[in-house]
Parts: C-alpha cells; structure tokens; sequence
C-alpha cells in the first residue's frame, strides 16, 4: 500500500488552489500584451520560447523564471537584430553592452534604454550571486520593504515583462 498520494489527486489538489492567482496573473498579461496581427521575433525559435515560457512561468508564478528568461528574450532579440545588420562583435555581448550599442545606433530611445537597464538590473542579483543581504538581493529588498521576497519578485517579473511587451510592440506587424 502507497503511503503518498497518487499523481493525478496532487496536480488536481494543486490545480484547484493555484487556479485563482493563475487566472489573475493571464488576465494582467493579457491586459498588457500588445495588440498585432502578429510579430517578427528575431533569433528564431528560442527566441519565441523565452517569450512564451516568460509568460508561462509568469501566469503559473514562477516569478524568478519569467524575470529571467524574459530578459534573456530582450537580450537575444537584441542580438539578433544586431546580427543581422552583420555585427559579429556584439554575437556573444552582455545585456549592457546591447543595450549601450542599440542607444548609440538610435535602435533605443533614452526612455526605452533606462527601461531596459533597470530590466538588466532587476534580473542579475537573481541570476549571479551576491553575498547574503547585498543591498540588490530579494532578502535585502524585502526586508527593506518590509514585504515578502514573493511580492518582491512578482513585483520584478511583472516590470520585465512589461518590458518584453515593449519590445513586442517594436517587432509588430
């Protein structure tokens, strides 16, 4: 006799209570998602699955994942653009350094650039260590905020992706 239960009883235990803050994550990415008939994603089909798994991640509240892998799609949608304009130098360039040349280029406005930089900067405490309580840490920000490290990165994830619908909203047709 199985002392656990079984596999379909937890996703459908899981399923029930986690339904609600799904169904309010999907209707605030709908309310933000550009409107088009559709999108070039430059960088091929990992490009379109860093978008969707972003989203994904996000509507089921990994919040981490979708901050991560949705600036992992700026910076790869970045990159491709710049490949393709036959830039080899920028092919394995960091977030800053595609983000100061798509300014320079006039690719970005100031306003888009400093979006896309706090972008950068919300997401590399999550993805590089720091010692404990940095400053930029989720513990040190929630502790500052008085708020949980979850709100704190809710908070994150959703201004990356409301970066990411900008980025949506250039590459629309």
């Amino acid at each position: 006799m199985e002392s656990t239960i079984d596999a379909h009883e937890w996703l459908e235990r899981e399923d029930e209570a986690a339904r609600p803050g799904r169904k309010e994550r999907l209707r605030w990415i709908v309310k933000h998602y550009p409107a088009a008939e559709a999108f070039f994603i430059p960088g091929g089909w990992l490009s379109k699955q860093l978008l969707e798994e972003a989203k994904y991640s996000f509507v089921y509240g990994q919040y981490v994942a979708a901050a991560t892998l949705g600036f992992a799609f700026v910076e790869r949608v970045l990159a491709s653009e710049f490949y393709a304009a036959g830039r080899d130098d920028l092919e394995r360039a960091g977030g800053r350094d595609l983000l100061d040349e798509a300014l320079r280029c006039g690719w970005l406005t100031q306003v888009d650039f400093d979006r896309f930089d706090r972008m950068r900067i919300i997401r590399n405490p999550l993805m590089h260590f720091r010692r404990p309580l940095s400053s930029d840490t989720v513990e040190a920000r929630a502790v500052f905020r008085d708020a949980h490290p979850d709100k704190i990165v809710e908070s994150d994830a959703k201004k990356i992706l409301e970066g990411v619908f900008r980025v949506l909203e250039k590459i629309a047709v």
